[in-house]
Parts: structure tokens; sequence; C-alpha cells
């Protein structure tokens, strides 16, 4: 073990092996980014620990998959650095690892960095301290993130974060590395198997996309990312392009996710806190490539009073920004969302004609027994939208803002728990049965919620879905709302896009009632 002060200089050096230099570390794109990410500006790390000899199950598994094969004998040991906030002597390092795991010195870890010990792609298992962060609005919320232990010196020390790592393109492209970190948190939420890069490279298909050997690997289709997906224990939705970018002669140039659609479902699937995968075309020195990323975290605008609108209004759409892990630059990366579907990532900050990247597609993994979409409720939150809309009529006071997440049962709870309803019908819906997810459509004027309506995640499409209407305003809203729905039944019925239109109706009047 020995302890460096933090520098550029040193972290570099610290990076580097015996196949790659510290000048071809000081040139790599996640090298740029660490080091802004330890830096003054970021975790303001002060001190790295070097571990020169450390065991990776995760770098293990690929060697054994393909390295162990090589004429080259590339050792299997790898080399572990850590990093601290404070600056500090040996003798307060021994103390404190005498002290054990109630030293305050602890309290000072940020995270550590795995270096393999093979050419170029170096970086291995990482996890970093995020940012500041909070689950409220204006906050960074990483909810994609969980709970690792580091054991050092025979100490646990307890870090909130999504692990990371850089594509080794011999064994894992973009999109393998991608679901192995979306992996690293659903496996401890969803009981799913945890893999390393080459078994998920394997789990995709027994061939590459053009047919050749899977080692060197060159990329996966969304077919064989769902593939892999599938294998370890989940399911994917997937969202196509619903934006086209035309040119002057009026020819279709590109087919993306519009940024709106982006938010909507980042939002909406958050709450369960399984990472997205995002299918994302970047700028290049040329040409735009293909790349993979996984979103973890967003910052959110608070909702605020709106004018009136004939559209329909989203909470999603105050996302501001987005927090992905991109292998070919670093962990938490921060992602703006601007105009309609253009996106500023790294690459665009790096390239020189700052050229926008785009989603292409959106893979959402999911629990299987999840099976009601998020276009399911969309549709019907649309009539409702609609129905409010004539009952208030110019008596409105503002747009009404709509949230639409999937959440666990247990959540939704401690949300009633905590809400401004009787103390009689907070005790009825805690005690009653409800499915383990459950679809919750709120209704907002500025920052106040006014319904909820809730939906069983786990039902068929065919079925009626609908399981709550909660109302967070007087009982005279409930009894004029009411009577507006049975008067006006035979105009208002058509407004609902679901196969059981009449049962739905039904249980709206039932629910209010």
């Amino acid at each position: 073990m020995k302890t460096l002060p933090y520098s550029e200089a040193n972290l570099a050096s610290c990076l580097s092996n015996r196949y790659t230099s510290q000048t071809q570390i000081e040139s790599k794109n996640q090298f740029l980014y660490l080091k802004e990410y330890l830096g003054s500006s970021g975790l303001n790390a002060q001190t790295i620990l070097v571990e020169e000899e450390y065991v990776s199950k995760d770098f293990l598994h690929d060697y054994a998959s393909y390295y162990a094969y090589c004429f080259e004998p590339y050792p299997k040991i790898c080399k572990r650095i850590h990093f601290f906030d404070s600056l500090f002597q040996e003798t307060e390092l021994k103390t404190a690892i005498l002290t054990g795991e109630e030293s305050p010195f602890w309290r000072h870890y940020l995270g550590c960095i795995v270096v393999k010990p093979i050419p170029i792609t170096v970086i291995g298992f990482t996890i970093l301290k995020t940012y500041a962060k909070g689950i409220h609005f204006d906050e960074r919320n990483f909810w994609g993130t969980r709970e690792y232990t580091v054991h050092l010196f025979g100490i646990k020390i307890k870090l909130i974060s999504l692990a990371f790592q850089e594509q080794d393109s011999v064994l894992a492209a973009c999109a393998t590395t991608a679901i192995w970190t979306m992996l690293n948190k659903a496996a401890l939420d969803f009981h799913t198997v945890l893999k390393s890069p080459s078994q998920i490279t394997k789990d995709a298909d027994s061939k590459s996309p053009d047919g050749s050997r899977l080692f060197p690997n060159k990329g996966l289709n969304i077919l064989q990312i769902c593939q892999a997906i599938q294998n370890s224990g989940l399911e994917s939705e997937i969202r196509q392009p619903d934006y086209q970018i035309i040119n002057q002669h009026g020819q279709v140039i590109g087919a993306f996710v519009s940024n709106l659609s982006l938010k909507k479902i980042i939002n909406a699937y958050s709450p369960i806190g399984i990472p997205i995968i995002l299918i994302i075309r970047v700028p290049t020195d040329t040409i735009h490539g293909w790349h993979a990323i996984t979103v973890s975290g967003f910052k959110q605008k608070a909702p605020q009073l709106i004018p009136s609108k004939p559209e329909i209004s989203w909470l999603a759409d105050n996302i501001e920004k987005i927090y992905a892990h991109d292998d070919q630059w670093g962990p938490f990366a921060r992602i703006t969302l601007n105009n309609v579907a253009e996106l500023e990532t790294p690459w665009t900050i790096f390239h020189p004609q700052r050229n926008p990247t785009y989603v292409a597609n959106i893979v959402v993994p999911l629990y299987p027994k999840i099976r009601i979409s998020y276009e399911n409720i969309e549709s019907i939150v649309l009539g409702l939208d609609r129905i409010l809309t004539f009952f208030l009529g110019n008596q409105a006071i503002a747009d009404f803002v709509w949230d639409v997440k999937i959440h666990y049962s247990q959540t939704f709870k401690k949300h009633i728990q905590g809400s401004n309803l009787e103390d009689e019908e907070k005790i009825s819906l805690i005690s009653s049965n409800m499915p383990k997810y459950l679809w919750v459509a709120t209704c907002h004027v500025g920052g106040f919620m006014i319904l909820d309506f809730t939906f069983d995640a786990t039902d068929v499409n065919n079925g009626m879905i609908g399981e709550h209407v909660i109302c967070y305003v007087n009982q005279d809203f409930k009894v004029k709302f009411v009577d507006f729905l049975r008067k006006n039944r035979d105009a208002l019925e058509a407004l609902f896009n679901h196969r059981a239109t009449t049962s739905y109706y039904d249980f709206l009047i039932d629910k209010l009632s």
C-alpha cells in the first residue's frame, strides 16, 4: 500500500500499467472525465491510496474467457486505487485501521477504481461517490444507485453508487457494458443474475450481428440486447423513434426519440430503480456513431402554475438533466436536453462543432410481472384530462399537470400515510390489498395534488386495470364531479381510449362516490 496526494499527474500514473503508459492514459476520454469528476470542482479528492495487488472477480471471469488463452502472459492480478477527500499521514491511516469501522476517518472515502493489467482499456470495476443528491425537486435524484460494501484492511466501507467500467472491446461492446451496469442494480432489487461482460455477450447470442465470432466483440443489436436482458431474468420494453429530422428537400435524414418522450419514460419508470438503457447517436470526427449508455438519475424542476393550453401538460417535461454511465467517458455523466430531440453529452461538448447527440431507442428493463406499459396508462390519462377540463371549464385557475409513475405498493401506502386525507380513508387504503406494482397518475395544479388514479401494473391489457381514485380536495368537489359524470355520460364516455370503456366509467363514478 502507498499513499499519494491527489493530482492529475498522480491519477494518470496510478491508472497506467505495464501495457498502457501514463501518456496514453492522459489521452483517454475517461481520464478527461475522471480528472474533472474527482477534481476540485467535483468530489475534491485529496489523497490516493494504491492497493498494488487486488483480485477482481469481474476481471477473473473475463480473464478465464479470453486472456488466459493469449500467448502474451497477461497477469490476472489487478491494481485498485482508492480516493479520499482529506489529506492524512500514514500514522492517521494506521490509527483508523486499528480503530476499525467506527473511525470517522472512513467518512472521507470517495470510492475506488480497479485497474486491469491489459492494454488501453484499463478501467475495471469502479464505484465512486455521487455528487450532492436528494429526492426532492431541484435536486439531483440518483434513483438507479445501490449500496456497495468496499472491503479494505478488513474494514467494511459503505458507499451509495452504481458500478462503472470501461468497455473492453475484446469481450464487450458498449451495449454489453450498459447491460452490466443495469444488472448491478437489478441483481440486488429483483434477484436477477449479475454476470460478467463476457457472460452477457455470450447470453446475447451465439454469433455477433454480422455472423462472425463473438470474441473479439463487434457490438450488439437491439434483439441481442433484449436477449441478454431476458437471459438475466428481466423483460425489455423498447421505445421507437417518434421524431423525424427532415432536410430542406423534404427528405427524412434521421428518426429519433423526442426529448419529451424520453423524459416521460425516464420519469415513469424511475421509481422502481432499474437503470434505463439508451441507444444514442453520437457525433464523431466525421459521422455519427451508435453507442449505448445507462441512465440512473435526473434533475427535475418543481411543478408550477402554468396557463391553460389545448395540449396536455406533463410533470416529466420539467426534467432538465439526466445522469448516465457512459463507458467511453465516465460514471454519472451529465446530459442536458435541448430543443425537440437534441442532447448535450460529453460527446457533444468535446466535439469541434459541438454537434448534438440523439436518442435512437430506449430499452426499459422490467420485472416480468409488470405487464402494463406506460402507453397503456397514458391513453387513459389523456381521457381523464379531457373530462376534468370539461368539468372545470373557465373555472380552472391553471392547467392540469400530470405525473405518471410506476410505484411499489408499499411506497404508495407511505405516500397515503403522509397525505392530507382523513384518517379513516388513510386506514382504509393502507390496510387494503394492493398489487406489488402500481401505476399512479397524479393530477397537479401548480404544486397541489388534486387526484390520484391508480392502476394494477400486473394486470392484462384487456382487463379493467383501475384500482383507486383518490381525491385530495374537499368533499364538495367530489360530489360535483360525480354529478357531472352522471349527467354527461353519453358525451364523456367516448373520451376513454380503453377496451373496457363502460366499465372504466362506472369505476370512476363508484370510486369517487
